[in-house]
């Protein structure tokens, strides 16, 4: 059994970072609001018409967001690479350790997969959000929808008789200075 929580998410969140490849390449962002150029570094990259695989050790960055994986596939439509730009993409999964790093916030997962038909972004496999210093959301699956900002974390297992294995766990600090409640 599953068990589904929403939870709102402040600026951008995974899928902003990978939104820009499905972009045209001059405007592409991952970035919020940047029109910095789009710089990654893998040990090995491999063009196969529609598909892009790059692996070991993969870090895509643009300003001072970043996407690390184990392996990054990068599906395209009508070609692919374009003069070492990618064009038309319609998928990119990144496989293994993956991570999505902005100032703000920091999404863990083992894998994540964007997808421009549903513009969406979807990371699984013991998922960790850590928003600011504090605040951090757990669960097996985080669905992020680029067009209306909203995510969805799904847990494993539904019940209280789960205790926190496998449900989704949340933890948001309080950072009010106002002492009246912790002296109740």
């Amino acid at each position: 059994m599953r068990m589904k929580s929403s939870f709102k998410l402040k600026g951008a969140l995974v899928v902003a970072a990978v939104s820009c490849l499905a972009a045209n390449p001059a405007s592409a962002q991952f970035a919020p609001n940047s029109s910095a150029p789009i710089k990654g570094s893998a040990d090995n990259a491999d063009y196969r018409a529609d598909l892009t695989v790059l692996s070991g050790q993969v870090d895509v960055r643009q300003a001072d967001v970043r996407i690390l994986s184990d392996v990054m596939k990068i599906y395209s439509r009508d070609g692919g690479v374009q003069g070492g730009a990618f064009e038309n993409v319609n998928r990119i999964e990144a496989i293994g350790n993956f991570y999505y790093i902005t100032p703000e916030q920091e999404v863990k997962g083992d894998q994540g997969v964007y997808e421009q038909e549903t513009d969406t972004f979807t990371v699984t496999g013991d998922v960790i959000l850590v928003q600011g210093e504090d605040n951090v959301v757990t669960g097996e699956k985080l669905i992020y929808n680029l067009t209306n900002n909203e995510a969805r974390i799904v847990g494993t297992c539904k019940g209280r008789k789960c205790g926190s294995k496998g449900r989704v766990n949340i933890l948001i600090k309080n950072n009010n200075t106002n002492t009246a409640d912790s002296q109740s």
